[in-house]
């Protein structure tokens, strides 16, 4: 299920032109919360765009 989602959020990525250290922290914050709490499966989306937001708000 990770795969899918970063793989979403490649997409996203690429389609907004953004820094590859904003990529870069936002799959670091995806496991990083990951790992210390568990989630239901159709609540992983909303850690990734999360993520995202907040590694766009931190890098770009």
């Amino acid at each position: 299920m990770r795969a899918i989602l970063i793989d979403c959020i490649i997409s996203v990525h690429f389609k907004f032109h953004l820094q590859p250290e904003t990529l870069f922290l936002t799959v670091n914050l995806i496991d990083r919360y990951l790992e210390r709490s568990q989630i239901a499966k159709e609540n992983l989306p909303l850690v990734g765009v999360t993520a995202l937001f907040i590694a766009s708000k931190y890098e770009e």
